[in-house]
């Protein structure tokens, strides 16, 4: 058997090797490699075999064409290459195109079998994004040839997931992440949490959230909140079916609603139908005196704060905006007016931003933020940071802030 007598014979085993990369990458028994540096027992071998002298240390060219002649010229003239291989190497030798044929039939099987186990309305949506070979689909791939199985019930989690979201009732990220095994399934930062987003995004056909403010903003567009008890918003001066909100109505007190509060109540008004909202609650204390309604949303709006607001719209108020003038104030205002574009926004004019402007300069990366600002309405503060690059704040605007709201105080 030719393969025994090669097998016996060690100074062929780094010309076997290139004559198998060659098959692999060829698909075919042909063609040259070169055996570079030929050593001492790789002369004995070669010489013998082809005989003609292979100097040691010399650069040794060949094909498949020459060893075949050189068989045929031997017992071993019936020699095939493929049992050849098979028996020298002990195993069939894949060639890359049989490779990829193999790849792509086990690929099609396994997406087949997640399409047979997925919630149906998610089928059509899905053959879409394997046939679009999309960067979703590559990310596919990637986790596919990372570990199949996982990647396989990590897709099925997700969808199983997205079909519950789809019942459009409110629910916590944790409760979602209940239906699989892993309660830190959609923890933000994590490689699950991450497919989830590109998924919804996705299938939603919207701009996947990056940032967690982003994610939180996402979520709450689908009734899905992070947390209840830390998921806040500050009210004041508010009329509902709740005793809870009248109560601190009466007493005329700021309430820390939280999403737990919030459930029991079906509605939330207001006498003058007009509802100001500010950043900070410092700056609470100054206008409780004209006893309107106010909300503060403590920073980045939340969950709590979109369904606060859909509530009072819902009863005809109209909502009245001021934050600081940073970039990070004015993407707040930005999310607030797309969220609800009926909003408006007050004291956000040249002169608000002079009375109030401060000595905190804002570097080049936060000032980048203001590139996704394309309202109108913030055009002109969106000009002045660029060019003064300094931060304006609400405590500092207090009094045109007061002005404003005594020419709005009477009701409607």
């Amino acid at each position: 058997m030719a393969a025994q007598y090669f097998k016996s014979h060690k100074g062929f085993e780094r010309l076997f090797l290139l004559l198998r990369q060659k098959y692999i990458s060829l698909n075919r028994f042909s063609g040259t490699v070169v055996l570079q540096n030929v050593t001492e027992i790789e002369s004995k071998d070669l010489t013998n075999f082809f005989g003609e002298r292979v100097p040691i240390g010399s650069d040794f060219k060949t094909s498949f064409a020459k060893i075949e002649k050189k068989l045929r010229e031997t017992k071993f003239k019936d020699f095939t290459w493929e049992e050849l291989f098979e028996n020298y190497f002990g195993d069939t030798v894949v060639t890359k195109e049989e490779a990829k044929k193999t790849f792509i039939k086990d690929e099609e099987l396994f997406y087949q079998d997640i399409l047979n186990a997925m919630p149906k309305q998610f089928q059509s949506w899905f053959r879409k994004v394997l046939s679009s070979r999309s960067s979703l689909y590559h990310l596919f791939l990637k986790r596919y040839k990372k570990n199949k199985a996982m990647f396989k019930q990590e897709l099925l989690n997700i969808l199983f997931i997205m079909e519950e979201i789809s019942k459009n009732i409110p629910t916590s990220l944790t409760m979602l992440s209940t239906l699989t095994s892993d309660p830190h399934f959609l923890d933000f930062g994590l490689p699950t949490s991450n497919l989830f987003f590109k998924l919804m995004a996705n299938y939603h056909k919207k701009e996947e959230p990056k940032t967690a403010n982003q994610k939180i903003q996402f979520l709450a567009g689908f009734n899905i909140y992070v947390d209840q008890l830390s998921n806040f918003v500050i009210l004041y001066n508010f009329k509902s079916d709740s005793d809870l909100i009248n109560v601190f109505r009466r007493y005329k007190q700021p309430l820390n609603l939280n999403l737990s509060n919030f459930s029991t109540i079906n509605y939330l008004d207001t006498d003058i139908k007009k509802v100001f909202v500010f950043e900070n609650p410092s700056i609470l204390p100054v206008l409780k005196k004209y006893d309107v309604p106010i909300i503060i949303t403590y920073g980045n709006p939340n969950f709590i704060f979109y369904k606060v607001l859909e509530k009072l719209i819902e009863r005809h108020n109209t909502i009245y905006y001021n934050g600081d003038f940073d970039p990070e104030g004015l993407l707040i205002a930005h999310n607030i007016l797309d969220r609800f574009p009926e909003t408006k926004l007050f004291c956000y004019k040249k002169m608000d931003y002079e009375d109030s402007i401060s000595n905190n300069y804002i570097d080049e990366s936060r000032l980048k933020k203001l590139n996704v600002i394309n309202e109108p309405h913030l055009e002109e503060i969106v000009g002045l940071l660029r060019q003064y690059k300094k931060s304006a704040y609400q405590e500092k605007n207090i009094k045109n802030i007061e002005k404003y709201i005594k020419k709005l105080k009477t009701p409607n």
